[in-house]
Protein backbone atom coordinates (compact mmCIF):
# COMPACT_ATOMS: atom_id res chain seq x y z
CA UNK A 1 0.00 0.00 0.00
CA UNK A 2 2.81 2.35 0.76
CA UNK A 3 4.52 1.70 -2.57
CA UNK A 4 1.38 2.62 -4.54
CA UNK A 5 1.10 5.90 -2.64
CA UNK A 6 4.73 6.73 -3.37
CA UNK A 7 4.33 5.95 -7.06
CA UNK A 8 1.17 8.08 -7.29
CA UNK A 9 2.87 10.91 -5.43
CA UNK A 10 5.95 10.67 -7.66
CA UNK A 11 3.90 10.77 -10.89
CA UNK A 12 1.93 13.81 -9.70
CA UNK A 13 5.24 15.59 -8.96
CA UNK A 14 6.48 14.69 -12.44
CA UNK A 15 3.24 16.00 -13.94
CA UNK A 16 3.64 19.24 -11.97
CA UNK A 17 7.25 19.60 -13.13
CA UNK A 18 6.15 19.06 -16.75
CA UNK A 19 3.43 21.72 -16.38
CA UNK A 20 5.96 24.18 -14.94
CA UNK A 21 8.42 23.50 -17.75
CA UNK A 22 5.69 23.94 -20.37
CA UNK A 23 4.63 27.22 -18.75
CA UNK A 24 8.26 28.40 -18.59
CA UNK A 25 8.72 27.58 -22.27
CA UNK A 26 5.60 29.58 -23.18
CA UNK A 27 6.57 32.72 -21.22
CA UNK A 28 8.57 34.36 -24.01
CA UNK A 29 5.71 34.01 -26.47
CA UNK A 30 3.19 35.16 -23.86
CA UNK A 31 5.36 38.19 -23.03
CA UNK A 32 5.48 39.13 -26.73
CA UNK A 33 1.68 38.87 -26.91
CA UNK A 34 1.36 40.94 -23.72
CA UNK A 35 3.52 43.79 -25.03
CA UNK A 36 1.77 43.80 -28.42
CA UNK A 37 -1.70 43.85 -26.82
CA UNK A 38 -0.74 46.82 -24.63
CA UNK A 39 0.64 48.68 -27.65
CA UNK A 40 -2.56 48.01 -29.63
CA UNK A 41 -4.62 49.36 -26.73
CA UNK A 42 -2.45 52.49 -26.65
CA UNK A 43 -2.69 53.09 -30.38
CA UNK A 44 -6.49 52.71 -30.34
CA UNK A 45 -6.81 55.12 -27.40
CA UNK A 46 -4.57 57.69 -29.14
CA UNK A 47 -6.48 57.48 -32.44
CA UNK A 48 -9.78 57.90 -30.61
CA UNK A 49 -8.57 61.03 -28.83
CA UNK A 50 -7.45 62.78 -32.03
CA UNK A 51 -10.64 61.79 -33.88
CA UNK A 52 -12.77 63.50 -31.20
CA UNK A 53 -10.64 66.65 -31.02
CA UNK A 54 -11.59 70.09 -32.23
CA UNK A 55 -9.34 72.44 -34.10
CA UNK A 56 -7.85 73.62 -37.33
CA UNK A 57 -4.74 71.45 -37.39
CA UNK A 58 -4.70 68.62 -39.91
CA UNK A 59 -5.78 65.28 -38.46
CA UNK A 60 -3.23 63.62 -40.70
CA UNK A 61 -1.57 62.14 -37.62
CA UNK A 62 -0.37 58.57 -37.74
CA UNK A 63 0.00 56.12 -34.88
CA UNK A 64 1.90 52.88 -35.02
CA UNK A 65 3.94 50.67 -32.77
CA UNK A 66 7.32 49.10 -33.10
CA UNK A 67 8.00 45.76 -31.46
CA UNK A 68 11.50 44.39 -30.87
CA UNK A 69 12.82 41.37 -29.03
CA UNK A 70 16.41 41.00 -27.99
CA UNK A 71 17.95 38.45 -25.65
CA UNK A 72 14.54 37.37 -24.36
CA UNK A 73 13.34 40.92 -23.67
CA UNK A 74 10.38 42.44 -25.48
CA UNK A 75 10.12 46.16 -26.14
CA UNK A 76 7.14 47.94 -27.60
CA UNK A 77 7.01 51.63 -28.52
CA UNK A 78 4.01 53.61 -29.68
CA UNK A 79 4.93 56.14 -32.35
CA UNK A 80 3.02 59.28 -33.32
CA UNK A 81 4.01 61.12 -36.47
CA UNK A 82 2.75 63.71 -38.92
CA UNK A 83 3.98 65.67 -41.90
CA UNK A 84 5.40 69.00 -40.74
CA UNK A 85 4.20 72.30 -42.13
CA UNK A 86 7.06 74.70 -42.87
CA UNK A 87 6.40 78.44 -42.47
CA UNK A 88 8.00 81.26 -44.44
CA UNK A 89 10.83 81.46 -41.88
CA UNK A 90 11.62 77.75 -42.34
CA UNK A 91 10.25 76.73 -38.94
CA UNK A 92 8.51 73.38 -38.79
CA UNK A 93 5.12 72.93 -37.18
CA UNK A 94 4.24 69.30 -36.43
CA UNK A 95 0.46 68.66 -36.29
CA UNK A 96 0.92 65.77 -33.86
CA UNK A 97 2.47 68.18 -31.33
CA UNK A 98 -0.55 70.49 -31.67
CA UNK A 99 -2.87 67.57 -30.88
CA UNK A 100 -0.75 66.53 -27.91
CA UNK A 101 -0.09 69.96 -26.39
CA UNK A 102 -2.60 72.32 -28.02
CA UNK A 103 -2.32 75.40 -30.23
CA UNK A 104 -4.05 78.62 -29.25
CA UNK A 105 -6.01 79.55 -26.15
CA UNK A 106 -9.54 79.15 -27.60
CA UNK A 107 -9.71 75.38 -27.05
CA UNK A 108 -7.04 75.17 -24.36
CA UNK A 109 -7.92 77.63 -21.64
CA UNK A 110 -7.09 75.41 -18.67
CA UNK A 111 -6.87 72.23 -20.78
CA UNK A 112 -3.18 71.35 -20.77
CA UNK A 113 -1.14 68.20 -20.94
CA UNK A 114 0.13 67.53 -17.39
CA UNK A 115 3.65 66.98 -18.79
CA UNK A 116 3.72 70.07 -21.04
CA UNK A 117 5.82 72.24 -18.72
CA UNK A 118 8.50 69.64 -18.06
CA UNK A 119 8.84 69.15 -21.83
CA UNK A 120 8.83 72.87 -22.67
CA UNK A 121 5.58 72.52 -24.62
CA UNK A 122 2.14 74.06 -24.47
CA UNK A 123 0.13 77.00 -25.66
CA UNK A 124 2.38 79.99 -26.36
CA UNK A 125 5.60 77.95 -26.44
CA UNK A 126 6.08 77.70 -30.22
CA UNK A 127 9.10 79.89 -31.07
CA UNK A 128 8.07 83.26 -32.46
CA UNK A 129 4.35 82.62 -32.05
CA UNK A 130 2.23 85.74 -32.12
CA UNK A 131 -1.36 84.63 -31.65
CA UNK A 132 -1.43 81.83 -29.06
CA UNK A 133 -3.23 83.95 -26.49
CA UNK A 134 -5.72 85.41 -28.99
CA UNK A 135 -9.13 83.75 -29.41
CA UNK A 136 -8.49 83.45 -33.14
CA UNK A 137 -6.13 84.51 -35.91
CA UNK A 138 -5.85 84.40 -39.67
CA UNK A 139 -3.33 82.46 -41.74
CA UNK A 140 -2.63 81.80 -45.40
CA UNK A 141 -2.40 78.24 -46.69
CA UNK A 142 -0.04 76.92 -49.36
CA UNK A 143 -2.42 78.22 -52.07
CA UNK A 144 -2.46 81.71 -50.51
CA UNK A 145 -6.06 81.36 -49.27
CA UNK A 146 -6.87 83.17 -46.05
CA UNK A 147 -8.27 81.05 -43.18
CA UNK A 148 -9.60 81.83 -39.72
CA UNK A 149 -8.04 79.68 -37.00
CA UNK A 150 -9.03 79.10 -33.41
CA UNK A 151 -6.13 76.73 -32.87
CA UNK A 152 -6.24 73.09 -31.91
CA UNK A 153 -7.50 71.37 -28.80
CA UNK A 154 -4.92 69.51 -26.74
CA UNK A 155 -6.49 66.06 -27.02
CA UNK A 156 -3.31 64.52 -25.57
CA UNK A 157 -3.39 61.25 -27.52
CA UNK A 158 -0.10 59.89 -26.18
CA UNK A 159 -0.85 60.94 -22.61
CA UNK A 160 -4.25 59.20 -22.72
CA UNK A 161 -2.73 56.18 -24.46
CA UNK A 162 -0.45 55.75 -21.45
CA UNK A 163 -3.37 56.13 -19.03
CA UNK A 164 -5.38 53.51 -20.94
CA UNK A 165 -2.44 51.09 -20.90
CA UNK A 166 -2.03 51.58 -17.14
CA UNK A 167 -5.77 51.08 -16.64
CA UNK A 168 -5.82 47.79 -18.58
CA UNK A 169 -2.39 46.31 -17.78
CA UNK A 170 -3.60 44.01 -15.01
CA UNK A 171 -6.52 42.65 -17.03
CA UNK A 172 -4.30 42.03 -20.05
CA UNK A 173 -1.69 40.31 -17.86
CA UNK A 174 -4.37 37.97 -16.47
CA UNK A 175 -5.73 37.35 -19.96
CA UNK A 176 -2.32 36.49 -21.44
CA UNK A 177 -0.54 34.82 -18.54
CA UNK A 178 -3.56 33.24 -16.90
CA UNK A 179 -5.20 33.81 -13.54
Amino acid sequence: MRIVTTITHSSSIEAAIKKLKDYRDSLETKNDIFVKRLAEIGVTAAETRVAKGEGDTSKDVRFSFVFNTSEGEAEGRIIISSTPKVDEDGRKFYPHLAWEFGAGIFYNNGNINPHAHELGMGVGKFPGQKFALDDHWWYRDDNDFLHLSKGTEATMPMYYASLEIIKQIEAIALEVFGG
